[in-house]
């Protein structure tokens, strides 16, 4: 769903996602995250995610509204 909500906005957004229990470089940046954990420029961090914030929080950060 994120990678999607991305897409339209080509270069401007990038798409990381981790693994748990595969990937563990985020542990020493983010701590412990859900399994619907968003990161939006490495600082604000959402658990409630639907398609709507998705989309809203990614339009917000590409726009650079204090994201």
């Amino acid at each position: 769903m994120i990678k999607n909500a991305a897409t339209k906005y080509g270069d401007a957004v990038a798409v990381k996602i981790y693994y748990a229990g595969k990937d563990m470089d985020y542990l020493k940046k983010y701590g412990m995250i859900t399994k619907g954990t968003m990161i939006v420029n490495g600082r604000k961090k959402y658990d409630v995610l639907s398609r709507l914030v998705i989309e809203k929080v990614i339009e917000e950060a590409v726009r650079g509204n204090g994201l």
